[in-house]
């Protein structure tokens, strides 16, 4: 499946879509005069249709999980990855860390969530009533000890 949805100035890649589910992942796109672009990934999207309960009836959740080290400037319209690796110069890197320590962090457009919305029932893929849920998380892998014999 090599399905993408365009919102906002990100792209979804859908990785599995079904009448009751989806799986998305998230990129920030920026494209250049000469129609090239430049995508940073941002997180992914899982949806799926909440069943009815005694107290709601049934509607879709999404579930959006955005990177932690994602940063979004909305005065330039720029998305940037935040690790340590990226600075030449820990101590710019630990300056601005700190300086963040103040100050809420924008990890991405505020305006996203609600242009998914609109644009997933526009296209079909989901129905109103919606709800959507940011979770804003570290990558960390848990291994484990099984072996897959590929012979």
């Amino acid at each position: 499946m090599n399905e993408t949805t365009d919102v906002l100035d990100y792209v979804i890649n859908w990785i599995s879509k079904s009448d009751s589910g989806v799986i998305g992942e998230l990129f920030f796109v920026i494209k250049n005069t000469s129609g090239g672009s430049i995508s940073t990934p941002v997180g992914y999207l899982v949806g799926f249709v909440e069943p009815a309960s005694e107290c709601s009836a049934s509607y879709w959740k999404i579930i959006m999980t955005v990177r932690d080290e994602i940063r979004y400037d909305a005065q330039k319209n720029v998305t940037e990855v935040f690790v340590k690796s990226a600075y030449a110069s820990k101590l710019k890197y630990y300056t601005r860390k700190l300086g963040e320590l103040n100050q809420d962090i924008i990890r991405i457009d505020p305006n996203l969530p609600g242009a998914i919305q609109e644009k997933l029932t526009q296209i079909g893929m989901c129905s109103s009533p919606m709800a959507i849920q940011m979770i804003v998380g570290k990558d960390q892998y848990v291994f484990s000890n099984v072996e897959f014999d590929f012979e």
